[in-house]
């Protein structure tokens, strides 16, 4: 029997959540950001919580690509979501324009 190569991607994409969101040890990494956007965190958040407030931005970001990514991996296996449909959640959830 030969294995599910979309069931396969769905399987690495799953696991990979779980490693964002079951991150083991720190690792340290030099990444440039500008300096007003430095700034701005370090306001935010005071000394030494900069890694973790960035660290929950990345985490947050992988989470949304995944969520693309399941959405067009859907879209391209059912088609679009019925206009019928999308118009019921946007009663459901009035707000969330």
């Amino acid at each position: 029997m030969s294995a599910d190569p979309v069931h396969a991607e769905e399987q690495d994409e799953h696991h990979l959540v779980a490693q964002v969101k079951h991150a083991g040890a720190a690792r340290k990494v030099s990444v440039s950001m500008p300096e007003d956007l430095t700034a701005a965190v370090q306001q935010r958040v005071g000394r030494g919580k900069f890694s973790q407030y960035v660290t929950e931005a990345v985490t947050r970001q992988l989470e949304l690509d995944l969520l693309a990514e399941l959405s067009e991996l859907l879209a391209s296996e059912h088609g679009p979501v019925p206009e019928r449909d999308l118009a019921e959640a946007r009663a459901a959830w009035p707000d969330d324009e």
